[in-house]
């Protein structure tokens, strides 16, 4: 008999119905010009600041800290996202959050 087994957290792609992966998240950093200057040059404060009206918390440390290791999984990990650190995921979905706001915006702008 098993002692005990672990769940862990998988972010899910709510329209989709199916796991969220590292590759997709880079995808859609990419698409973005803006956000993917941001990645490509490891700019975290830069990228803080745009997450920052997403994000609860506060400690912009800790937060940086926690996007060391984001920008690295985004970079060389194509596995789904899987993530049992609370402030991490907040991160990444704040990321996703942000990532979304502005494609809605873009979406909307009259074209010229």
């Amino acid at each position: 008999m098993v002692k005990s087994i672990k769940f862990k957290p998988v972010l899910i792609n709510s329209e989709l119905r199916e796991p969220y992966t590292w590759i997709e998240l880079r995808n859609q950093i990419e698409q973005n010009l803006k956000t993917k200057k941001l990645f490509d040059q490891w700019d975290k404060k830069n990228v803080l600041q745009l997450i920052t009206p997403f994000l609860k918390e506060k400690n912009a440390k800790e937060i940086q800290e926690k996007l060391e290791n984001i920008f690295e999984q985004i970079r060389d990990n194509d596995t789904i996202i899987v993530i049992e650190d609370e402030l991490t995921q907040k991160i990444i979905l704040a990321i996703i959050e942000m990532i979304q706001q502005n494609n809605y915006r873009k979406s909307i702008q009259p074209k010229i």
